[in-house]
């Protein structure tokens, strides 16, 4: 094609973009039945020089719309004027000027040109450079335009460079050498900074902090900047900040050097360290956080979100973060999309972490190394939309934990350890959801996955796509087989006798061995120490169990009234009446529990933490399922934590059904101790007499 005007295309009056790249074109001449097109691409044809005359048709013409591409053309000369009183959206001048003469020339004769968006420069790949030289840009001066693009530029330090830039409300620096800017005063308008692929070691912020108007500021991609040693807190405006992919390291973001008054958008993400010490005070009006796959310290260990109350996304992917308190997401009350990928979870605060997010829409949990879902988990996530939990350690899927999320509609659970899903679990996702994914699992193909299987080939006739990655692991005849082609043939009623064979051959077992248990105790207790059930040759009332940290109190209060008293009773403590040289097991057994009436057993956090305490309640208690006459008298000394009750849960289960005594330093309340106390040594040693 070697001229705009051989087109045949005024009869398509709704054209709007027309590409002629890399034709034979050698006028820029432009027929006025494309001038309603938006996009006229004449790069890389044969265009070395525009003349006015091939523009005269544009000066009265609405054109404001429309984006000139000249890229790749060898344009050697510019008509003075030739732009004059002409209107564009966008003109392309990238790889079009062989010398910095020849783009300084061009860009004075483009004079009285007003446009939009102005792009000079050259691609990374050309084989001529361009260097900055003093006046270069001094054509911007002429022309009318609002957003600057310079590419591929080998920029040095100069007093001149941001000369004719007082109306620019955009420049953008792309691929550049630029590794300094000079010390020069800027007036200008400018809303929009961005500093791209450069090889600026330091960021110029005490150039930018002189730009008064600016909106949105853009430093990324910039692998020799390391750090920030500038205030931006002059920019009172700024609303976008992105410092993605550099090297950045900053070890207290964001108080000093960050402006928050008006800041609605922060990207720190692709950096090399990140810490978080200010916990986002001056940042009220924060909307969007992103932290991806930088190393951040104080998040899941510290409240810091504490006051972004406005935040709608938060990403803090591949940041290794570890969560350890329930509060890790406080105030984030508008968040609508989480991303979490990469991180972990304290297991005991997955059932309240996410309570307060009741506005999240998107959740990512991807690779957080979770084997397992609290029922609670989801329980505030009433609009939740899109989950995604893939590449995790979950062996199933409990409907419980789905219950809740009302508006979910898309679901990833790829890659775990799931080996099927309850009929439960199917009615849920059944019900509303949009898209499923559960690829990738090593799935159970036997009759026990039944309705499971029955349901994808279900779904897979609805959509073939959906079974495409589900393959069985189990049983080994199966193993790789697609689940919609795996057609069993079960038969209930045999499955059913089978499993019922197995609960009596369990129960009889069960039996065998407590019989056998029993009989075998009782002859080494009667054998071997000629025990006679007689209570006369009892030696003492009660064997005390306690922690030696609790001694104090046995030696102070509880041996001085008891054997002191009247009626006197007699105690078997380990300190004073187990038999030197003997094991401690015989020592425990024989002399304390089996020549004991009843076994006092002390309570408190030390008895809690002792091994030995647990061993000798746990033993008592099956002395006296044994013989039926040891008695159990359970004091209370100081307080116990639920925490700790949780790990003996003999204990708890015994403490929820009996009656128990609780100390009290107060001397009405020892009085009454030590009455009950008394009685229940004095009472039938058959059953637990109520205190």
């Amino acid at each position: 094609l070697a001229s705009l005007s051989e087109l045949q295309v005024g009869h398509f009056p709704s054209l709007q973009e027309l590409n002629a790249a890399k034709n034979c074109i050698d006028l820029l001449h432009i027929p006025s039945f494309l001038f309603k097109l938006h996009v006229l691409d004449l790069r890389a044809n044969r265009i070395t020089k525009i003349n006015k005359e091939d523009l005269d048709n544009l000066r009265d013409a609405n054109t404001s719309s429309l984006s000139l591409i000249l890229s790749h053309n060898s344009i050697n000369s510019i008509d003075p004027g030739a732009f004059r009183f002409v209107t564009l959206q966008l003109l392309h001048l990238r790889g079009c000027f062989s010398h910095e003469d020849i783009m300084k020339a061009s860009l004075n004769a483009i004079s009285g040109l007003r446009v939009q968006k102005l792009l000079i420069g050259q691609y990374r790949n050309s084989p001529t450079n361009v260097h900055f030289k003093e006046n270069l840009l001094e054509g911007l001066c002429g022309l009318e335009v609002e957003e600057l693009t310079i590419t591929g530029l080998y920029i040095r330090s100069t007093n001149t460079f941001f000369e004719c830039m007082e109306n620019i409300t955009s420049l953008r620096f792309i691929h550049t050498n630029l590794y300094q800017f000079s010390h020069e005063s800027i007036a200008s308008n400018m809303q929009k900074f961005e500093l791209k692929n450069s090889a600026i070691v330091k960021t110029p912020f005490y150039i930018i902090s002189e730009l008064k108007h600016l909106k949105e500021l853009r430093v990324t991609n910039n692998k020799r900047l390391t750090n920030i040693d500038y205030s931006l807190q002059t920019l009172d405006k700024l609303e976008f900040l992105d410092l993605s992919n550099n090297n950045i390291m900053m070890r207290s973001c964001c108080d000093e050097s960050i402006p928050g008054k008006s800041l609605k958008h922060l990207n720190f993400s692709y950096n090399s360290y990140i810490g978080l010490r200010s916990f986002f005070l001056n940042m009220p009006h924060l909307l969007s956080l992103d932290l991806s796959h930088s190393k951040v310290d104080s998040v899941g260990q510290f409240p810091i979100f504490m006051t972004l109350y406005n935040l709608t996304y938060l990403d803090l992917s591949y940041t290794s973060c570890h969560f350890v308190i329930h509060c890790s997401f406080c105030g984030l009350f508008n968040l609508v999309e989480l991303r979490v990928p990469h991180t972990t979870f304290a297991p005991d605060i997955l059932a309240s972490v996410f309570q307060n997010l009741s506005s999240l829409r998107l959740l990512d949990m991807e690779s957080c190394g979770l084997e397992s879902l609290p029922n609670e988990m989801f329980g505030h996530l009433k609009r939740l939309q899109v989950l995604n939990l893939s590449k995790n350690k979950l062996m199933e899927l409990p409907a419980s934990v789905l219950l809740s999320l009302f508006a979910l509609q898309h679901l990833n659970i790829r890659s775990n350890n799931i080996q099927g899903l309850s009929n439960d679990t199917i009615q849920v996702l059944s019900k509303s959801l949009e898209k499923v994914d559960l690829s990738d699992n090593p799935y159970d193909c036997s009759c026990t996955q039944e309705q499971f299987l029955t349901w994808v080939r279900e779904l897979s006739i609805k959509n073939p796509n959906f079974s495409n990655h589900l393959e069985c692991k189990t049983p080994e005849h199966l193993q790789g087989s697609l689940l919609r082609d795996v057609n069993l043939k079960c038969s209930w009623t045999l499955i059913y006798i089978t499993m019922l064979l197995s609960v009596v051959i369990v129960v009889l077992l069960l039996l065998v061995y407590h019989f056998y248990l029993k009989n075998s105790f009782l002859y080494l207790c009667f054998c071997h120490r000629g025990y006679k059930k007689s209570a006369t040759e009892k030696t003492y009332d009660a064997f005390v169990i306690h922690s030696s940290l609790d001694e104090e109190w046995v030696r102070e209060e509880l041996l001085p009234e008891l054997e002191g008293g009247d009626p006197s009773f007699q105690l078997c403590v380990h300190y004073r009446n187990f038999e030197a040289g003997k094991l401690i097991l015989e020592n425990i057994f024989y002399n304390g529990i089996c020549c004991s009436r009843n076994a006092l057993v002390l309570l408190s956090p030390n008895f809690m933490e002792s091994k030995w305490c647990s061993f000798e309640f746990r033993l008592a208690l099956f002395w006296r399922f044994l013989e039926d006459e040891c008695g159990i008298i359970l004091i209370l000394l100081e307080p116990i934590r639920e925490d700790q009750l949780k790990h003996m849960y003999v204990l708890k289960k015994y403490l929820s059904s009996k009656t128990y005594l609780k100390w009290d330093k107060n001397d009405k309340e020892k009085e009454v101790f030590w009455k009950r106390l008394r009685k229940a040594l004095t009472q039938s040693r058959k059953v637990d007499v109520p205190l």
